[in-house]
């Protein structure tokens, strides 16, 4: 297993285009926000720059993706804070999303986005929801720019609607079309119970350690347990940047270099991916703040509950399969 964990893949090619797009799309509006002093409007940006990969892909493509990520952002900022009320609606909206992600790929990609933005926008804490949303559609915008002057990258030829249909239907007469929704709403709804019923700043923490372990692709023991590993890692080196207090200029080079290396990561190993993303997320949704080392802690804490919850229905669904 520890072996797997550190394994360095070199099956996917990634261009140096990619890592520079990647470093500005997070580069721009943090040095906005520290130069201007508006480092809300900075964070909402750069998550919206986070949401949407800055890579060339046809421009119906990109804009759709952008507008489901900000409907996420819109959402999640006013279900934030709501207890049971919002618990439940973040549980509902997932379910649809993990349903209706099975009909292609680009639905499989934008829906899990969607869940990820949706369980992370829970903890703007208090944001005005169409204020953040604004500046996210900033964020997004200048991702999709950055994006049409990448490499363009490679695109099988797509099925059509009729034929996307047909096979979607098909998988939801079976178990394995519905086995990512099983495993994401179960672990989600216990993740949301224990955030309600454990008040603490951080506690949507637990959830999005949920959604960023349990995938629809790469939904394996070993997949899981690299992201896990990486997520508790990048939220403790996350926790101990922000406890540094950076520099303003220290945090633009930590950002666009955490963000620049995402692309390479993300082709090369989970466990790494997971350890500079993480941390990157924390310095966004942290930004103009300085957290107490007991806020690091329990942030720390709620992820590996998280992580916990998630791991649980990947194992029991394997012994299913393997019975």
């Amino acid at each position: 297993m520890s072996v797997h964990l550190i394994h360095w893949s070199r099956d996917t090619p990634v261009v140096p285009a990619q890592l520079v797009t990647a470093a500005l799309a997070m580069a721009a509006p943090i040095t906005y926000g520290v130069t201007t002093n508006h480092l809300a409007h900075a964070s909402f940006a750069a998550l919206g720059a986070l949401a949407v990969p800055a890579i060339r892909r046809s421009a119906g493509a990109q804009v759709g993706l952008g507008g489901v990520v900000t409907v996420a952002a819109l959402l999640g900022a006013s279900l934030g804070g709501r207890e049971w009320i919002g618990a439940a609606g973040v549980v509902l909206l997932a379910a649809g999303a993990a349903v209706v992600g099975g009909f292609s790929r680009w639905m499989a990609d934008a829906t899990t986005r969607f869940v990820t933005f949706l369980v992370m926008a829970t903890g703007f804490g208090g944001a005005d929801p169409w204020e953040a949303a604004r500046w996210f559609v900033v964020g997004v915008v200048w991702a999709i720019v950055l994006g049409s002057f990448a490499s363009a990258s490679a695109e099988a030829a797509r099925p059509t609607y009729r034929q996307l249909w047909r096979r979607w239907r098909g998988k939801l007469g079976e178990f394995e079309g519905w086995r990512y929704a099983v495993q994401l709403v179960s672990a989600l709804a216990v993740a949301e119970v224990i955030g309600v019923l454990w008040h603490q700043e951080k506690g949507y923490w637990i959830a999005l350690a949920v959604v960023i372990v349990v995938r629809r692709r790469g939904g394996s023991l070993l997949r899981a347990t690299q992201r896990c590993a990486g997520t508790c890692a990048g939220v403790l080196i996350g926790g101990l940047l922000i406890l540094w207090a950076p520099p303003s200029w220290a945090i633009v080079a930590i950002v666009s270099v955490l963000a620049g290396l995402r692309p390479l990561l993300k082709e090369r190993n989970y466990a790494a991916y997971a350890t500079v993303m993480t941390p990157l997320v924390v310095l966004l949704m942290d930004l103009g703040r300085t957290p107490e080392l007991s806020t690091v802690g329990y942030r720390l804490i709620d992820t590996v509950i998280g992580c916990l919850i998630a791991i649980v229905p990947t194992l029991l669904l394997r012994r299913r399969h393997v019975g």
